[in-house]
């Protein structure tokens, strides 16, 4: 059945599959596809047991949808479209008692990867990569946004994205513990789907009692101060009305490298 820029079928017994389909714009996140995510994941059916998340096209989600910003650039509408502090989908995927398997079938970026990351378990194809490119738009994310990232990844990855703007490649992020298994791009849909059945196939009970409690010890072990989370608060956005975003927008646009000023 589709809705939208959202489709959801079951592959399997006990597996409720949501998928983005917005393939002409690399799954951004729209409001379109995050309004559909979200009814998605609030009407799930009875006899599901594992929700599995994946997407068509080249890529799971390129991020948050850049076209919603307008011209010219409106600092407000920014900062709801761009990495917002909150994000209710995010929030209503933390709720779900299921557990959330993702299908990485291509680069992960920005919300793509928070997306990602919401999950409980990801599997990859070869081809995929997880990345969050705010330098190179000259943006300053969100203090919700940092926080949900770095429950999942690394220190030192999270410097590396949000530093250097690098990528991780699907086999890295296996290596770090972010995936599960990597393999064959044409083997992503049967292994994500044999994924989710193995999961679908446990307790009920079970399942959903330790995905509750591995939720909560990861949002124990990551949070900003109150200082801290006004500071990152100003300077974003100071950041949303700089030159620099505004040429980041603009280089993203136009498909060129930015020209960023000395800062």
């Amino acid at each position: 059945m589709r809705a939208g820029c959202v489709e959801v079928d079951a592959p399997a017994a006990g597996v409720h599959r949501i998928r983005i389909v917005n393939p002409d714009h690399r799954g951004a996140l729209s409001q379109e596809v995050l309004d559909g995510l979200l009814r998605a994941f609030a009407d799930t059916p009875p006899d599901a047991r594992c929700l599995l998340l994946a997407s068509c096209g080249e890529a799971f989600s390129a991020g948050y949808d850049i076209r919603a910003l307008g011209q010219p650039i409106d600092v407000d509408r920014a900062g709801r479209a761009i990495a917002p502090d909150r994000v209710e989908l995010f929030d209503a995927i933390e709720r779900q008692p299921l557990p959330v398997v993702a299908a990485l079938n291509g680069a992960a970026f920005g919300g793509g990867l928070e997306l990602a990351l919401a999950c409980d378990l990801r599997i990859a194809a070869r081809s995929a990569s997880l990345g969050a490119p705010a330098g190179r738009l000259g943006l300053v994310y969100s203090p919700g946004g940092l926080e949900r990232l770095a429950r999942e990844l690394p220190a030192g990855v999270m410097a590396e994205l949000f530093l250097a703007a690098a990528t991780v490649s699907a086999e890295r992020a296996c290596a770090l513990g972010l995936v599960c298994g990597v393999v064959a791009d044409d083997e992503l849909e049967g292994e994500s789907v044999a994924l989710a059945a193995q999961v679908a196939e446990l307790a009920p009970s079970s399942a959903r009692a330790h995905r509750a409690a591995l939720g909560a010890l990861r949002r124990a072990q990551v949070g900003m101060s109150d200082a801290a989370r006004e500071e990152l608060g100003q300077a974003r956005l100071a950041g949303l009305a700089s030159p620099d975003f505004a040429e980041g927008i603009a280089a993203f646009r136009e498909h060129r490298a930015p020209r960023f000023g000395a800062g």
